[in-house]
């Protein structure tokens, strides 16, 4: 087959190509009249029309052995392209490699996200192995333990390689599931809960795909070793067969550790370690391919106590009286509390294993299935005699679990003018909320706890119908209405009695699942619609309305089903987005130019905001009605083609319509830990010297002020984070081995300085309601500092 031939089967399988008529078609007329709002503008087709990037590359899900060393090989590397930005509806930004770089050599997933507009992280460490919250236009996913109201928590999509990521119990992904930037390929984020092909089941507020290296038509590999401050280390590298009879198959993998900036006065350094192992193969054929895939990561670290801005009364380094007032000011302003009163390890591992099949059935349909199995684990290994009173808590150990199977199967039709999707997934889940605290003094286990303790289980099945059809009246028009069904079904057990029966006979009321077991079920539509018009073929106007639904947030240490009774509506979204892409390829100076600026407004209503103790004990819940609202824009080019430039800014309003809790009123505050603004700009110039390619970089990231959630009153407040930015430098070589070794081409070296001001600042803070730290805190500012500088030195070779 040629590579012609091999492309336009490609762009059969994902149901998307170029117009073939002005008329619409009854399908279209169909799912406009289905739609609940008249008004809306929605979703994408994810893949869009493929973009043909030579005659030597093949493009597409499913494509014939190429005779390119590299190609993309999936959707979702498909969707990393310019052309598909620039042809979207959607409000799209793509993270390749040059700015997933600018994250640092140890930086994991969430650091690489930060240089995405309007993406917001927080972190106790600085390594893909710790965690983070992170937030997308305001709407969050993720956690660090951080106290305080997670508001809008586990409302962004997360998936790797296209298959789901995040606990459907939950709603929660963990950054260290992905921590080596490293196997990466790139990062596509879609703002807002994107189109219904591509939705899963908590997209509210986006989803963030995360797409790995992808097998090759030429054998190759790539070897990189890291050492920097803190005595971090990593190593990731990759090996391609190349194609092999139609089997092409990639293993990739890396490892890592480094201490925390954050010690403490008896030398603990607060440690951490990460890995990740990913194997892909792939048999194309005439008609198609199928892939197996599978994927191993964890990330482990110990969480320093999060610390005063100012000293308290009776706030010391031991928590009783005597020892030195433990602050930013008294103690130093990257100290942490002594192991011996204070540490928890905090693990997240997550693994699974899928295929994939696509197969063009004949010129008109395409047909798509995807397989997968998830296993998540999430360990809190914690030790608090912070006071010395060696209490009945003294251990956790808190070891929640899930796992999902799913199918997700779909066709794709290239009618004479549409490009028609529609099919639907299952999924099933198990999550077991399982936790224990406990005293060996007193006698207490893991395994008997005589503290409090849970083993509850959510057993859910999430159940997905879609019909979408791309449109195009004109041969510059786009038009994809779109319309989903949805039927979410959650089933409780309470299991203390039985998983913990010894403790149940010894402490019955110590079971922190006190409800009897019950039983949920919710059906939902989600419209959808979206356009692009290209006036002229460097300008693309889109916008896009879509509406979503969402589980509230389940487990923890209380909460729905647990300690209050499940009666609640689906939290919901309706978001708007609308803005310009203007696109040149190979224009004088405009090289590989994109640049987009887009409105967005989120309305999230019927959000369901547990509140939990310094324990994690559930306190409480408050409701809220949140607008979210603000400018993007990105813009990046091969300016000279070898001065390469990007800048991302964003600026938001976020706010609570409504916000109750404990019969009182907020409405009207911000929304907490969400900032008005962010912005980061970079440069890197390549230029030879005695033969060997450099490429100095230098980049600026600024993260805007923020308000923060008091813990005290259980609500946001006005108070306000500051702003604060780093300064970053990098210097990266290329040695051309001219066959001076057997199969190795070159050898690289790069030097990364991180913050090179050395800029002291915090990256998260709230206000304490006093069961963390006691003495006089209530009503105090704690904080997680920011990385001071870092310098990391790489090597790498490539073969």
């Amino acid at each position: 087959m040629s590579n012609r031939n091999t492309i336009a089967t490609a762009r059969v399988h994902a149901g998307h190509g170029t117009p073939r008529s002005m008329t619409p078609s009854p399908l279209f007329l169909a799912l406009m009249g289905a739609m609940f709002c008249p008004t809306a503008f929605g979703a994408d087709l994810g893949s869009a029309t493929a973009p043909t990037q030579s005659a030597a590359v093949s493009v597409g899900e499913v494509s014939a052995a190429a005779a390119a060393e590299s190609y993309l090989g999936s959707a979702q590397a498909q969707s990393l392209t310019q052309k598909h930005n620039f042809n979207s509806g959607q409000s799209i930004k793509v993270l390749g490699k040059e700015q997933i770089a600018a994250a640092g050599p140890l930086g994991g997933s969430a650091q690489a996200l930060s240089y995405a507009p309007g993406v917001g992280v927080t972190s106790y460490g600085n390594t893909g192995a710790t965690k983070n919250s992170i937030s997308i236009n305001g709407i969050k996913q993720g956690y660090g333990g951080f106290s305080g109201g997670q508001i809008d928590d586990g409302s962004l999509s997360v998936t790797f390689d296209g298959v789901p990521m995040v606990d459907p119990g939950t709603g929660l992904w963990e950054s260290p599931q992905v921590p080596q930037t490293g196997i990466l390929q790139g990062i596509n984020l879609t703002y807002g809960p994107g189109n219904p092909q591509n939705r899963w089941y908590n997209n509210i507020g986006g989803q963030i795909d995360f797409v790995p290296l992808q097998p090759t038509a030429k054998p190759g590999g790539d070897i990189k070793l890291t050492y920097g401050n803190y005595d971090s280390k990593n190593i990731v590298f990759n090996i391609r067969t190349g194609s092999i009879d139609g089997w092409s198959t990639i293993i990739a993998g890396g490892a890592g550790s480094s201490q925390s900036y954050r010690q403490s006065p008896d030398g603990f350094n607060n440690p951490s370690y990460s890995y990740a192992w990913f194997l892909k193969t792939r048999k194309t054929f005439s008609n198609g391919d199928f892939s197996v895939g599978a994927y191993l990561a964890k990330g482990s670290g110990y969480r320093p106590v999060p610390i005063p801005v100012n000293p308290i009364n009776g706030v010391t380094l031991t928590g009783a009286a005597g020892s030195p007032l433990y602050s930013q000011t008294t103690t130093g302003f990257y100290s942490s509390l002594p192991k011996g009163i204070w540490y928890k390890q905090d693990s997240n591992s997550t693994w699974l294993i899928y295929s994939k099949l696509n197969v063009a059935l004949d010129k008109t349909w395409g047909l798509h299935n995807m397989v997968w199995y998830r296993h998540g684990h999430r360990l809190h290994f914690h030790y608090n005699n912070y006071g010395l009173g060696n209490p009945s808590n003294l251990y956790e150990y808190n070891n929640p679990h899930d796992a999902v199977y799913g199918d997700k199967l779909w066709l794709s039709a290239k009618l004479p003018y549409n490009d028609v999707s529609f099919g639907g997934y299952f999924l099933n889940s198990r999550y077991n909320t399982r936790n224990a605290f406990y005293n060996p003094a007193d006698g207490g286990t893991r395994f008997v706890p005589n503290a409090h303790y849970r083993s509850d289980y959510f057993d859910q099945t999430f159940l997905a119908a879609f019909l979408q059809d791309r449109i195009s009246p004109l041969s510059n028009l786009h038009i994809t209405p779109g319309i989903r069904f949805i039927n979410l079904q959650t089933h409780y057990t309470p299991a203390g009695q039985t998983d913990f029966a010894q403790a149940y006979a010894l402490y019955p009321k110590n079971d922190q699942g006190q409800l009897p077991a019950a039983n949920t079920s919710f059906t939902k539509v989600e419209p959808s619609v979206d356009f692009n018009w290209q006036p002229l073929h460097w300008l693309a106007v889109f916008a896009s309305y879509a509406q979503a639904y969402k589980e509230p947030q389940f487990g923890g240490g209380g909460g729905l089903f647990q300690k209050k009774a499940p009666i609640y509506n689906l939290e919901k979204g309706a978001d708007y987005n609308a803005g310009v892409k203007v696109h040149f390829d190979n224009a004088p100076y405009l090289h590989h130019f994109l640049a987009t600026a887009s409105f967005y407004h989120l309305h999230y209503t019927n959000q369901y905001i547990p509140l939990y103790d310094a324990n994690g004990n559930y306190i409480g819940d408050a409701n809220g009605d949140s607008i979210y609202q603000g400018v993007n824009i990105a813009i990046e080019d091969d300016i000279l083609y070898n001065l390469h430039v990007f800048a991302n800014a964003n600026f938001e309003k976020a706010t609570f319509d409504h916000y109750v809790t404990s019969g009182v009123s907020y409405d009207g505050l911000p929304v907490s830990n969400v900032p008005n603004k962010t912005f980061n700009i970079g440069t890197s110039y390549r230029y030879y010297l005695s033969g060997i390619l450099l490429k100095p970089s230098l980049w600026y990231q600024y993260v805007g002020a923020q308000s923060l959630f008091d813990n005290n009153a259980g609500a946001p407040s006005t108070t306000k984070m500051p702003g604060y930015g780093t300064v970053n430098l990098g210097l990266h070589g290329t040695v051309p081995m001219q066959g001076s070794v057997p199969m190795l081409k070159t050898v690289d070296f790069s030097v990364d300085i991180l913050n090179i001001a050395n800029n002291h600042y915090n990256e998260f803070e709230y206000i304490t309601g006093g069961g963390l730290l006691g003495g006089d805190s209530a009503g105090q500012i704690l904080a997680l500092p920011g990385a001071p500088l870092t310098v990391y030195g790489s090597i790498s070779a490539h073969f």
